[in-house]
């Protein structure tokens, strides 16, 4: 059996090693085994020479998350369990909402903490992330497996089977009641010197952020203005249609008019040649 100290080492080293930006996680794998295998303790060495080097999502989950983050999304979780175990509909439709928005919040956060160290996140690794972030809302045990720090690969839930964690974590993934708090492990900065250019990189991220914002918005705003346009091109043609078909009408009664008083006219002629004819008849009639 491999002692307690043993464990507590390797624990301790693939916390840092973890925490360390993925570049440098295999020279730094090399040199800790190095070191403690010069010390003496060969098995020591060889398991920390064993760690696995973490899938980019997993290293988002272990260095770059904010712990900040990282509980609001734990505590999140406990609170939807609850809930479902409560079937209270109403709170759960009201955390599912703020699961929606906290996931892709927590998952662009880490994702420009990576690009600010020099490691691009693709929109597969994002998506990793979240289907991890969304593993530890479904599954408690899932849950202590990312406040290790140690996480080795992204995790997934079906909402059916438990979350799969073999080999998932670094040491061994702790009870899901088992109090796991992240240990104490170096930040992933870059090297002295270089805080300057990690803070323009930010920066930089951060203005392109905002940049692609503000051209989704221009699209939105310039697929709106089409339709407007198309709809108003539209009822011009609707408006155009009604006034050819008003002045045919007009036309149409104007003529009708016109006719309508040679029709009167030819009715008052008429009538007067029927009264000439009438009288015409009475004087014939008397003698006169």
């Amino acid at each position: 059996m491999v002692p307690i100290a043993d464990d507590d080492a390797l624990t301790a080293a693939a916390a840092e090693l973890y925490a360390l930006p993925l570049g440098r996680f295999t020279a730094e794998r090399a040199a800790r085994a190095k070191a403690v295998r010069a010390d003496g303790d060969r098995d020591l060495a060889a398991r920390i020479s064993a760690l696995p080097k973490p899938s980019a999502a997993a290293w988002l989950v272990d260095a770059l998350a904010a712990p900040d983050d990282l509980q609001r999304v734990l505590d999140l979780g406990k609170d939807l369990r609850q809930a479902q175990e409560a079937a209270d509909r109403d709170r759960l439709r009201e955390l599912t909402a703020e699961r929606r928005a906290l996931l892709p919040e927590v998952a662009r956060a880490a994702a420009a903490r990576a690009e600010a160290v020099g490691q691009h996140v693709s929109d597969a690794v994002l998506e990793e992330l979240q289907q991890t972030l969304q593993a530890a809302l479904a599954s408690a045990a899932a849950a202590a497996a990312i406040r290790t720090g140690r996480l080795v690969r992204a995790l997934a839930a079906d909402g059916l089977d438990p979350v799969d964690l073999g080999d998932a974590v670094a040491g061994g993934a702790p009870e899901p009641g088992q109090d796991a708090p992240r240990a104490k492990r170096r930040s992933p900065e870059p090297d002295d010197g270089e805080q300057e250019r990690r803070e323009a990189e930010q920066r930089a991220a951060e203005q392109a952020r905002r940049l692609e914002e503000a051209r989704d918005r221009a699209r939105s705003a310039a697929a709106q203005a089409r339709d407007t346009d198309a709809l108003t091109e539209d009822r011009c043609h609707d408006v155009e249609d009604l006034r050819r078909r008003l002045d045919d009408l007009q036309t149409r009664l104007e003529s009708a008019q016109r006719a309508l008083d040679a029709a009167g006219a030819a009715a008052e002629e008429a009538h007067r040649a029927a009264d000439d004819a009438a009288a015409e008849a009475d004087r014939l009639a008397s003698g006169t």
